[in-house]
């Protein structure tokens, strides 16, 4: 950096969630005062830990510039591949670039940790020790998943410690999810073993633990406890409200940041924790915790209405985006309010018509700014990478992150978004996601739209022309003539027809071969073509005569002598005598035009030529 401010880079997952949201708020106001800036490298969609299905929005993480970063935050359960994670850290380390990483072990990191244990047992023992429960049970998430077990050993040990005995028919697996944690539930009551309290992994399996219980009649706290775990949002207003434990950022952030502060300092080498704070609730017969209620419905009515209206619009701007004809019409589709702070930077080869990006495997390193919204014209043909965007500093001088994403299309990336909010308002981190996905299907539908015209536009050129000479072909000319003798603006107007032919192509043959009598008949045809006015119906009308219809006045007599000095001149080049017979005829262009009978005449005159050629040729 010019003026030596240092660059954070956080790798992270789905921004607009409400709790990373406040997390990156929280970091970012505590490294701003530091003179740090925070850019943020994000997918939109969770990866599960699936690593043989990793998406191509992962390639954001490899526009991270490490030659100008000075530390890099991986948050390693939101992004959930230990692939991605590894290839940060590679990329980093090769920079010698440190790596802080939240949730995760990696060797030559240095990790931050939520003792999720602590924060479990604590839940646990309010259940267990509080509300005096003998009889709970364990509803946990998928078999054999390290946080799952986890929590199964801590639900054991303070069993234990109360002096209750623990077997396998206390523990249910919900999966981590809806439906599977419904029909777990519903099996307990189905078989009638329903507990004095269900205290599930997390939240999500909790609020529809609840849901089940009540819908079978049950009451939630009055018949059975029901606990969760994470701080979700949607625990803390739902009906009742989940005793949960809260990972949220308060916690999180200023331990992140003085991770990072002693990373700068060199001061830096041993790992943190972080403990989840237990939040009591309704589910387990607590007061309910009403310090975020208002706040929360409101966030969840705004979202709601705003997607509803958004939506629409970002539609809108893809299809627009496909149905271009132009790259310029195609990028003015982005002028938009939604798109007031964002610049796109694209591969150049998706302005190629020529090819299909997304077939394609290799392309240049090189790069064109899309959009610009700090810049409504003039985009650069070309755009250096290690520019990150145009005007970087320009955009960091508000203190706000910058938030990547990765455009990608049919499973292929072709280049990334760049946002900056001067604000944290979760809606504005919402249509982050929603505004990639416009940007990735307007233009690579725009991309496709293009090369299948291309390819149309091909076909419908193999189908028209000639392939040794590029002319016309007849059907195609008598097409070409059908719609100029409709033309209004043509009617009564001259125009002549100019016959060609090769003279001499059997003896070129017979004594040079066919190559060099497919040579001469390009080489009359080209002539043809460069020597007639460019609205010329240029047409090989048999195997070695060509034909040029001409609209308007023209010289034809001139015409003819340039095709002789071509044909002169590419005699010379190649070797081989090279000359044609010429003759032309004129007429008037109506609608009942007999332009045949006008070729007729215009043959016979070619004819006429190449009687006279033969006799000097004798002569």
């Amino acid at each position: 950096m010019k003026d030596d401010t240092r660059i954070i880079a956080l790798c992270t997952s789905r921004i607009y969630d409400p709790q990373l949201q406040g997390f990156v708020e929280i970091l970012n106001e505590s490294l701003k005062k530091e003179g740090v800036r925070l850019w943020i490298y994000a997918i939109n969609a969770d990866i599960y830990w699936n690593e043989e299905k990793l998406t191509a929005e992962i390639h954001v993480f490899d526009y991270i510039p490490y030659t100008i970063v000075d530390a890099v935050i991986i948050m390693d359960e939101k992004i959930k591949s230990t692939t991605v994670s590894k290839n940060i850290i590679s990329a980093a380390s090769a920079n010698n670039v440190p790596v802080i990483v939240v949730d995760g072990h990696y060797e030559g990191t240095v990790s931050i940790i939520y003792d999720y244990a602590a924060g479990f047992e604590q839940i646990v023992r309010h259940v267990i020790e509080d509300h005096g429960v003998k009889k709970p049970h364990y509803m946990a998430g998928f078999e054999g998943n390290k946080f799952s077990e986890e929590r199964k050993e801590v639900f054991i040990r303070v069993l234990e410690d109360n002096g209750i005995a623990f077997d396998d028919s206390m523990v249910s697996y919900g999966e981590f999810w809806a439906t599977p944690a419904r029909c777990a539930m519903q099996k307990l009551i189905d078989e009638n073993r329903v507990p004095e309290a269900v205290i599930c992994a997390n939240d999500i399996m909790a609020i529809n633990v609840c849901d089940v219980l009540k819908s079978a009649g049950y009451s939630v706290p009055g018949d059975c406890i029901v606990t969760g775990f994470d701080g979700y949002d949607e625990a803390l207003i739902s009906e009742p409200a989940i005793t949960t434990a809260s990972c949220k950022s308060q916690g999180l952030a200023p331990t992140v940041f003085r991770a990072v502060m002693e990373c700068l300092d060199g001061t830096n080498k041993s790992d943190y924790s972080v403990l989840p704070v237990m939040i009591r609730n309704e589910s387990c017969g607590c007061d309910r915790n009403t310090s975020s209620d208002i706040a929360l419905k409101k966030n969840f009515n705004n979202n709601f209405y705003r997607f509803q209206d958004d939506i629409r619009e970002y539609q809108s701007i893809a299809v627009a985006m496909q149905s271009s004809t132009t790259r310029q019409e195609m990028m003015i589709c982005l002028h938009s309010y939604f798109t007031r702070n964002m610049c796109c930077i694209v591969n150049s080869d998706c302005f190629r018509t020529d090819i299909n990006y997304f077939i394609e495997k290799e392309h240049p390193d090189e790069y064109r700014v899309l959009y610009d919204s700090l810049k409504y014209s003039d985009y650069p043909d070309e755009f250096d990478l290690k520019d990150i965007v145009p005007e970087y500093e320009e955009r960091m001088a508000s203190g706000y992150p910058l938030i990547f994403n990765s455009l990608d299309y049919m499973g292929k990336p072709f280049g990334y978004v760049c946002y900056m909010f001067e604000n944290y308002d979760i809606i504005d981190y919402s249509k982050t996601s929603s505004l990639t996905e416009t940007v990735d299907s307007g233009l690579g539908g725009y991309i496709n739209m293009r090369y299948q015209h291309y390819l149309m536009d091909k076909l419908a050129s193999t189908y028209k022309t000639d392939a040794l000479t590029g002319l016309y072909n007849r059907m195609a000319a008598q097409a070409a003539f059908e719609d100029l003798k409709n033309d209004p603006e043509r009617q009564g107007s001259t125009f002549y027809v100019i016959m060609c032919d090769l003279d001499g192509l059997k003896k070129i043959n017979d004594t040079l071969g066919h190559a060099a009598g497919d040579t001469a008949i390009a080489a009359v045809a080209d002539a043809l073509l460069n020597s007639c006015p460019e609205d010329t119906i240029c047409v090989r009308f048999g195997g070695d005569e060509m034909l040029a219809f001409i609209p308007g006045e023209c010289d034809c007599d001139e015409v003819i002598s340039r095709i002789q000095s071509k044909l002169e001149k590419k005699s010379e080049e190649t070797g081989i005598r090279i000359s044609s017979s010429c003759g032309y005829h004129d007429g008037i262009l109506t609608r009942d035009t007999d332009i045949d009978a006008v070729i007729r005449k215009a043959d016979k005159e070619m004819y006429l030529n190449k009687a006279e050629n033969r006799s000097e040729e004798q002569i």
